[in-house]
Parts: structure tokens; sequence; C-alpha cells
């Protein structure tokens, strides 16, 4: 990756990066950390690619961004985010469960 850039849009955690392919173009990447609707923070990033190639990063870099917005704000990102993944270990402790007589 050349190059990333940290957004934050209605809770929503994310980078935005462009990778070099092989054949010289760049494709935008979302590295989503934080989902926006349940607050929880991902151990592990989920990855969104985008659809097309350019040959600058730069334009790469605003297709990411544009993309990661489109799927925020009409809430199509939900779909593409796993429900049950591992979660980051920023969790609030839970107090534990104790029975007694």
């Amino acid at each position: 990756m050349d190059q990333e850039q940290k957004h934050q849009i209605r809770g929503y955690e994310f980078h935005v990066a462009g990778a070099l392919e092989k054949d010289g173009r760049y494709r935008g990447m979302i590295l989503i950390s934080k989902r926006g609707d349940t607050l929880q923070v991902y151990a592990k990033p989920v990855l969104i690619e985008t659809l097309s190639s350019f040959k600058s990063v730069h334009a790469a870099l605003i297709e990411a961004s544009a993309y990661a917005q489109e799927l925020i704000y009409n809430g199509a990102i939900n779909a593409l985010l796993p429900v049950d993944a591992p979660m980051a270990s920023k969790q609030t402790p839970q107090p534990p469960d104790f029975v007694g007589n």
C-alpha cells in the first residue's frame, strides 16, 4: 500500500488505501476497523475493495473514500460487515456472573 488516510463517519472508523496491482494500476481499498451501528471494534480490519482500478494512487484513494461514504450513508455497509467477527481487546471488562446461595 502506498498511501493511507483515516476517516470517521457516523461512528464508522476506516482507512482508505491504494494498492498497486500487477498491471501497474491502483485499486482503492477500504479497511473498516469500527462499526458505527454497534460500535464494535474489529481486531483485524475488514477489507472492502473498489470495483475500479486507476492509473494514479490519488484517483484510487478518492474512489475508495467516495465508495465508503456511499456505503455508510445509504446503510449498505452493514450487509458487507461480519456481525460476529473477533473484537479488539479494547472492550470494557464485564463483571463476573456470581451464583450465590
